[in-house]
């Protein structure tokens, strides 16, 4: 019995340990919303491609506006893409410009307009945008490179958060990457998973008995 006793609080000792994993796992799905813009060259052309999401509770409609044509302008931190059409507007807070002397309109867009301006201060989404759900927005620069347009440095090159929330906007000189799940927690998981079976076969198995004299 005293055997049976001790083992079980080793078991509520190592509970935390248990419950860990999952709780990490259960953390990583609560992760705030980023919006991100690539900038790359693909088959002779420059894309601007924004994927990701966001959330926009908490972030004021200061109104709409018509958006232009689809454009990068490095001087006022300027990514319009997507479609024309009537848009709405949030503040956002972040660099004013960005690296090169980049000006340029696009020759062909796609998905839907999600553009901003940094140096007004400005987020720009179609109005039918629902929050957190998925953001595809992309324009194409014919027949150039990224040295060609302005650009004269790689990897993140602005980051900017919408105002009000700790949703965050950023631009990134390089192809997307595809995620990756994290693989420490899941191991963890795993590893925890087969130690429980192991330890509440130990509670299950039955005591040995001394032979009696």
């Amino acid at each position: 019995m005293n055997q049976i006793h001790t083992l079980a609080k080793r078991c509520c000792r190592f509970a935390p340990l248990l419950a860990a994993p999952a709780s990490l796992l259960l953390s990583q799905g609560q992760a705030k919303a980023v919006l991100t813009y690539n900038i790359f060259e693909s088959a002779g052309n420059v894309v601007v491609q924004a994927s990701g999401s966001l959330n926009l509770t908490g972030a004021t409609l200061l109104g709409q506006a018509q958006c232009g044509n689809a454009y990068i302008d490095s001087s006022e931190a300027i990514i319009c893409s997507g479609p024309d059409l009537s848009v709405d507007l949030y503040n956002i807070t972040g660099p004013a410009l960005f690296n090169g002397s980049v000006s340029a309109s696009a020759d062909s867009v796609s998905g839907i307009t999600a553009s901003f301006a940094g140096g007004e201060g400005l987020f720009i989404i179609g109005p039918a945008y629902v929050s957190n759900t998925p953001v595809f927005s992309s324009a194409t620069f014919s027949s150039t490179t990224l040295a060609g347009l302005g650009f004269t440095t790689t990897g993140l090159i602005g980051t900017w958060t919408l105002d009000g929330t700790s949703e965050t906007i950023q631009l990134i000189l390089g192809p997307p990457t595809a995620a990756v799940p994290a693989p420490l927690p899941l191991f963890g998981a795993g590893a925890a998973f087969g130690w429980s079976r192991r330890l509440r076969k130990r509670i299950a198995a039955p005591l040995a008995t001394p032979p009696q004299a």
